[in-house]
């Protein structure tokens, strides 16, 4: 009895939680007894004065992030980092596979997600367990090399620089490879179709054998050195008892590199029809595999082309100025908030700031894709990345290093491109099994050929094809370069995906739920149709009256006349009526404007104008009168105007099969209109802010798959309870921080760019895990020998080649994506579709 309790505590694991938010006893208490209630936790104890949690868990019963998810559900916030390292080594699923099993067994490791395409891991850990070192070490033993990711922009150029020096290694190796196996193919096979070289070759020869023995030479050159690419993290994972494609690749060619050496030592323990090397087909696949990779290689580095990018619009330096006001060129790192800095004609904006100084026009279509300068003065904020084209500027820098809009641009993609999406653990499971089981058909395939033909050369070959054909690479490859490719070109094109899941789920989405205020429309109020019985100055007149006014009904007035041009004259005894309307002298006049209670009031005639504004109200304006000395002059009716483009994205939504519905908090009879001029059935109106992700919910539980856009702070519950949350950049940080997509551009055409991306991205995906499949479902077979009755063998050294051709496709498929289009629609102007009567 007492030696099983041994047992037992010695299976369990020590956790230590760093805990915020506890302020007395009662709160560590709390705390305390939510851990012990937990099945799977003995003796856990929460210090105050340390705010740290310590307890034993058996990990069998109890995960260290269902911990975590514990201390939060009372009330509390347990503090996790989390960090990125840079992974090296890794060249297919097998290898992901392993290196997360390895974090994930870590302890205080939370969650680890492991990217082959960008080669990064994304690791959610407790600080108070480990630190970043201590990861990168984890991986090491694994038999990868890691460190961690600091600066964005540092960290993308020294992965950037590594990558080309491995792909300058990668490429000697392969020169090597391919000269030295194509020596040896000469020398093996050259007499049996040149016979004229067989009789040179034999006079050349000073003892029988002697050319062997130079293939012995050449391929042991490859073997050790091409090779050792594949036979070192080979040799790791059989050692960790989790063999991958190095380990494949190594088995195959070792076995016919000792088989060949062993005929050439001892001749004598083979059989006269046995006795065959076979150093051309070691040699030959070892460069066919590397030649493969190496194409890879070339590939993935194009797949990260939007970071690249990205970060290329970082400035590097800035010129400074000290307090005497002398300029000093700088590292973009060493500048700190309030610092300021001198931006000539030509150059990039080096961090967020505020002009202090000058006056220029910008180049912000790296932000705003509109391709128009955009003019700054004094006050203006402007956006590092940006270009300044023709003016000095002084700017006072309000956003550094990692708080840039760009930069945090880039973490968004980047994050996006690490992410995993649930349709990959489909390959994931396949790849965990996937080495062992062709292991076993290797070993069949040879025990196989041996009882049928009792050759061990036609044996030996089979099982040498099998290992090579067999590919996880393009397996581990087909989501996420599917990912970097489609997040990476959507970020171009103006939409951020905070996370690679969110492509998957926009992908199934079959419903979009519109807020309307500032997302359909505009999001001000305009003047969109004036009625004049007698044509003349009306709007000139209520603009000088509402000039005084702070009114948002008169502020589209004024912008109105504003547009037009017209010269305001002055107003004297001006008066405000609350709740009525304004009046005030000009000219001599008394001009009121107003509603009609206000104009009946004062016994002004709207007879003529009655019937038009009821048509008017019908459709969800508001009107508003405007009289001299008791005459009436015109109506005005003044809406929010939908968005130009709303139509046409409506309309699209409606063709890729999307049910498009409208949310608000305006009156039906308002809501009603805007959603007739658009197409809109579906509207919910009068709906406070707090219940808009209530009229979500109430969608998801009728088993629709709901995207939200909006751009408010009240839109924020919304947008975090959709499937998935799209945020205009023009919009709140709230907002945006709330969803899931940012359309940076805060244009509406986005919303189809996401959506297309999302189901372009999927297709792509699936596209690329069908063949990976499909050619390792048909290959393997093969190579086994199973088409031999009908006279088909696949050689070791075209496998070789099918297995390096194999990731290309998946890679070449991917980049397909770099393809993809914003979406332009037709601008067909909704104003236009409203009565405007003459507004010249």
């Amino acid at each position: 009895m007492s030696a099983r309790t041994n047992n037992e505590t010695s299976a369990l694991e020590t956790l230590s939680v760093d805990v915020e938010g506890m302020t007395c006893a009662s709160c560590s208490s709390r705390v305390e007894r939510g851990l012990n209630k937990l099945e799977g936790v003995s003796g856990a104890g929460v210090n105050l004065a340390t705010e740290r949690a310590e307890l034993h868990f058996d990990p069998k019963r109890i995960s260290t992030d269902q911990i975590v998810a514990a201390i939060r559900e009372t009330g509390y916030t347990p503090i996790s980092t989390e960090i990125e390292l840079a992974v090296e080594g890794m060249t297919c699923a097998s290898c992901v596979g392993r290196v997360e099993r390895a974090l994930t067994k870590s302890p205080g490791v939370i969650d680890a997600s492991v990217n082959l395409a960008t080669e990064r891991a994304k690791i959610t850990f407790l600080p108070a367990m480990t630190d970043a070192d201590a990861l990168a070490a984890v991986v090491s033993d694994a038999g990868y090399e890691a460190h961690p990711i600091a600066d964005t922009s540092e960290a993308s150029e020294t992965q950037a620089e590594r990558r080309r020096a491995s792909l300058r290694a990668m490429g000697l190796d392969l020169a090597i490879a391919g000269i030295l196996g194509l020596a040896i193919v000469v020398l093996a096979m050259g007499g049996t179709f040149i016979p004229s070289f067989d009789r040179a070759l034999t006079a050349l020869s000073p003892f029988t054998g002697f050319w062997e023995w130079v293939q012995f030479a050449l391929a042991s050159v490859v073997m050790f050195w091409p090779g050792r690419r594949f036979f070192r993290p080979g040799l790791i994972a059989y050692r960790h008892l989790s063999p991958d494609m190095n380990s494949l690749v190594a088995t195959g060619t070792g076995a016919a590199w000792i088989y060949s050496t062993a005929v050439l030592l001892a001749p004598s323990l083979f059989p006269p029809e046995a006795r065959h090397v076979y150093f051309d087909s070691a040699a030959v696949v070892i460069a066919a595999v590397l030649a493969g990779k190496y194409l890879e290689e070339i590939a993935k580095g194009r797949t990260s082309a939007a970071i690249r990018k990205l970060v290329g619009l970082q400035g590097k330096t800035a010129r400074k100025l000290d307090e005497q006001g002398m300029e000093h060129d700088v590292p973009v790192a060493q500048l700190r908030v309030g610092d300021r800095l001198v931006v000539r004609p030509g150059e990039r904006m080096p961090v967020d700031g505020r002009v202090v100084e000058g006056r220029a026009h910008l180049d912000e279509s790296m932000l705003t894709g509109e391709p128009l300068p955009v003019a700054k003065t004094a006050g203006d904020d402007v956006v590092g990345g940006t270009v300044d084209l023709d003016g000095r500027l002084v700017v006072e820098a309000t956003s550094v290093g990692s708080d840039t809009v760009l930069a945090q641009i880039i973490k968004l993609v980047e994050s996006a491109q690490t992410g995993k999406l649930p349709i990959q653990g489909l390959a994931d499971r396949v790849v965990r099994v996937f080495t062992p089981i062709v292991l076993i058909i290797a070993v069949l395939s040879f025990s196989a050929w041996m009882l049928i033909s009792g050759n061990i050369s036609e044996a030996l070959v089979a099982a040498v094809a099998v290992l090579v054909v067999a590919c996880p690479c393009a397996m581990g490859l087909a989501t996420p370069a599917a990912i970097m490719v489609g997040t990476g070109r959507a970020a171009e094109l103006g939409v951020l995906f905070r996370k690679g899941e969110a492509l998957e789920t926009l992908s199934h989405v079959d419903t979009v739920l519109f807020d309307k205020t500032g997302t359909l429309t505009e999001g001000r109020p305009v003047l969109v149709d004036r009625v004049e019985p007698k044509p003349g100055d009306a709007l000139r007149l209520a603009a000088a009256l509402e000039g005084a006014s702070e009114h948002p009904l008169a502020r589209a007035i004024v912008a109105a006349a504003n547009e037009r041009d017209l010269d305001l004259p002055a107003v004297t005894d001006f008066r405000a009526i609350a709740g009525n309307g304004i009046e005030g002298r000009i000219d001599g006049k008394l001009v009121r404007v107003g509603a009609r209670r206000f104009m009946e009031l004062e016994g002004v005639a709207l007879d003529d104008l009655v019937d038009k504004a009821h048509e008017l109200e019908g459709a969800g304006r508001t009107v508003i009168y405007v009289a001299a000395d008791r005459e009436a002059l015109a109506l005005f009716a003044i809406a929010d105007r939908v968005k130009p483009e709303a139509h046409s994205v409506v309309e699209a939504l409606r063709a890729r099969g999307v049910n498009v519905a409208m949310v608000t908090g305006d009156a039906k009879a308002t809501a009603r209109a805007v959603a007739d001029q658009l197409g809109i059935k579906d509207v919910h109106a009068e709906v406070l802010p707090q219940d808009k992700a209530t009229v979500v919910t109430d969608l998801q539980q009728k088993n629709h798959r709901v995207a939200f856009v909006g751009d408010g702070i009240n839109d924020a519950p919304a947008l975090a309870q959709a499937d998935v949350g799209i945020a205009l950049a023009t919009g709140t940080d709230i907002a945006i921080e709330a969803a899931d997509v940012t359309l940076t551009r805060g244009q509406l055409d986005e919303v189809i760019t996401a959506l297309d991306a999302a189901r372009r991205t999927l297709n792509n995906i699936r596209s690329n895990l069908f063949w990976a499949f499909f050619y390792n479902i048909i290959l393997i077979p093969i190579a086994a020998g199973l088409a031999a009755p009908f006279g088909i063998h696949l050689n070791p050294m075209v496998a070789g080649v099918a297995m390096g051709l194999s990731s290309v496709f998946v890679l070449g498929n991917s980049l397909r994506l770099r393809r993809l289009g914003a979406f332009h629609n037709a601008q067909t102007s909704q104003s236009s579709q409203i009565p405007k009567g003459d507004l010249k």
